[in-house]
């Protein structure tokens, strides 16, 4: 067994190594290649790429806190945690986790990620728990969640939402039910929806043409602003036959009671 690693604990020799606050500009050399749980925490790593790829056994890496401009590559497939917040990390690209298929835990938090690509997540389907939260995400591709079978924990909060039609995914998702999670996203932009609750707004709110005209009366409940603005229109009943009577007040009685009324009202459908 190679000796602990010089400034780390080994509190579990061949196990648990932890390499934290060293001021380590690369990884250390005598990690034991039997390593289960590593972290080089709170160092100042540029670069791990490939340099973990032996460790097959390897399950839990923590490279939080440190200088990674990018999702680090040629990890081993074997990890099941993966901890990078408070890094440097721009984007998500579409290779970068391709072959962590047994990761049930991924932590981006507070890094500086823009964009997620498409298909970035898919394959992950063991992932049960994803933090994105304090990035610089304005929305997530088409499609970005569907193929996490076993997700169940999800934080996106503090990032620049900008509330208009690409946010339509996320909306929907959010909305879908399957998670137990905070869902208090804020919009930052556009400047009439700032600081508004992203899921307190209708989609006709957040994407007003998102709906076909001939939908657009079927669907009066997804926008509340033309709903204000419909009003119950006055008419006089006339020339109802007895099925007609039965279908607006319920028998011949009321019907007849009904033409001693000053008026009835009844919502005409809009024609948008």
């Amino acid at each position: 067994m190679p000796p602990c690693p010089a400034g780390c604990c080994c509190a579990r020799p061949g196990f648990l190594v932890l390499c934290e606050s060293l001021g380590l500009r690369s990884l250390p050399r005598s990690v034991p290649l039997s390593t289960s749980s590593l972290s080089v925490a709170r160092n100042q790593l540029c670069n791990v790429d490939h340099l973990l790829r032996p460790f097959s056994g390897l399950q839990e890496l923590s490279l939080s806190h440190n200088l990674l401009d990018r999702f680090p590559r040629g990890l081993p497939p074997s990890l099941e945690s993966l901890l990078l917040q408070e890094n440097r990390i721009t984007y998500i690209t579409s290779g970068a986790l391709r072959h962590l298929g047994n990761l049930t835990r991924l932590d981006l938090e507070d890094n500086r990620i823009r964009a997620i690509q498409p298909g970035a997540l898919q394959g992950l389907n063991k992932l049960q728990v994803l933090k994105i939260n304090s990035n610089c995400l304005r929305s997530v591709p088409e499609r970005a969640f569907d193929g996490l079978p076993r997700l169940r924990s999800v934080d996106l909060n503090n990032n620049l939402w900008v509330c208009e039609c690409d946010i339509l995914y996320l909306y929907r998702w959010l909305l879908s039910g399957r998670l137990k999670m905070a869902t208090d996203l804020v919009c930052t932009e556009p400047v009439h929806l700032a600081h508004r609750l992203l899921l307190n707004l209708s989609v006709m709110t957040i994407c007003p043409h998102v709906l076909k005209p001939n939908e657009r009366t079927y669907q009066l409940d997804l926008n509340p602003k033309l709903e204000r603005n419909l009003e119950m229109l006055t008419v006089k009943p006339t020339g109802l036959n007895s099925l007609e009577n039965k279908r607006y007040f319920g028998s011949k009685q009321e019907t007849t009671a009904s033409k001693d009324a000053p008026k009835s009202r009844i919502l005409l459908e809009p024609t948008l």
